[in-house]
C-alpha cells in the first residue's frame, strides 16, 4: 500500500546547523499493517510521517502510495487520500463550526467543494451511527460548537474525521499524547477499533513503549534518520516495556 524508497532529507544544508534528519529510510506498509513508530527525539518520527504527508520534501527518494507515485505531490492532493491526526486536540477541527458542519466538511473531502453542499439531510442518520461508536455522546451534541468539547471529545471527533470517508493510509503523529492517562487509553481503543473495521493502514508515532507494544502489528525503532530494528509477531508480543529500554535506550 505503501512504499518508501531510500528517503533522505537533510535540514539547513551547507550551514553549521546541517543535521540529517532522514538517511536513506526504505519501508513498505502492507495492507492492514498497523505499524507504531518509536524513537528518541530528533530519530527522524515526525520527519517521515511530514514526507509521506507532504509537509516536507525529500531531497531523495520515492513515496509510492497504493501504486501512485507521490513523492512530488501537493499536500493539499495527499490529503485527500491520507487522514491525519497530531498531538493537539485543537488541530484538525473548526472550533467555531459544529460537529455536525465538521463532519459534513470531512466528508465532502474529494467529494464536493462547497459547504452547503457539503451537509445533507441524508447523512446525518450515518454521521450519529459512527458518533455513537465514540461512546462519549456526541451523536446527541451535533449542534454544538467544537470549541467547547473536551479535548478527548476533539480528538475523537478528529479521528472520526479523519476516518469518515475511509482513507488509504492513516498517520497518528503522537496523538494522544496531550490527554490524560484514562482519555488517551479510550481514544488508543477507538483508534484500534476504527482502523480493524476499515482495515486502514496505519502509522502511529509515540512515546509510550506500552502502547507501541500493545497496539499494531509491527514496531519500528528509528534513530538518527534511520530504521535500526522492526519487532514483529512472537517478537514484539513477547517484548516488554523494560526490555524494550534496555535494548534501545529510548529513554534518553
Amino acid at each position: 500500500m505503501l512504499k518508501i524508497t531510500d528517503l533522505h532529507v537533510t535540514f539547513h544544508q551547507g550551514t553549521i546547523h546541517e543535521r540529517v534528519a532522514l538517511d536513506g529510510v526504505s519501508y513498505e506498509v502492507q495492507a492492514g499493517d498497523f505499524i507504531t513508530v518509536l524513537g528518541t527525539n530528533g530519530a527522524g518520527k515526525s520527519t517521515l510521517l511530514n514526507c509521506i504527508a507532504g509537509n516536507i520534501e525529500a531531497d531523495q527518494g520515492k513515496i509510492e502510495l497504493d501504486g501512485i507515485d507521490i513523492t512530488w505531490m501537493k499536500e493539499y492532493k495527499r490529503a485527500k487520500m491520507i487522514g491525519r491526526l497530531f498531538q493537539d486536540p485543537l488541530k484538525g477541527t473548526a472550533p467555531n463550526m459544529t460537529i455536525l458542519e465538521n463532519l459534513g466538511l470531512a466528508y465532502s473531502r474529494g467529494k464536493r467543494s462547497t459547504l452547503s453542499k457539503a451537509i445533507k439531510k441524508s447523512d446525518i442518520p450515518y454521521f450519529k451511527e459512527q458518533l455513537a461508536k465514540l461512546n462519549l455522546g456526541l451523536e446527541a451534541r451535533m449542534d454544538t460548537k467544537v470549541g467547547l468539547l473536551s479535548g478527548g471529545q476533539r480528538q475523537a471527533l478528529t479521528l472520526m474525521m479523519a476516518t469518515l470517508v475511509t482513507p488509504k493510509l492513516l498517520l497518528l503523529d503522537e496523538h494522544t499524547a496531550a490527554l490524560d492517562p484514562k482519555t488517551a487509553d479510550t481514544i488508543m481503543r477507538v483508534t484500534e477499533t476504527i482502523v480493524k473495521e476499515n482495515n486502514i493502514p496505519t502509522i502511529m508515532i509515540t512515546h509510550n513503549m506500552k502502547q507501541a507494544l500493545t497496539y499494531g502489528n509491527k514496531l519500528l525503532v528509528m534513530n538518527e534518520g534511520k530504521i535500526v530494528k522492526e519487532l514483529s509477531g512472537i517478537e514484539k508480543e513477547q517484548t516488554t516495556v523494560d526490555q524494550l529500554l534496555n535494548m534501545y535506550d529510548l529513554s534518553a
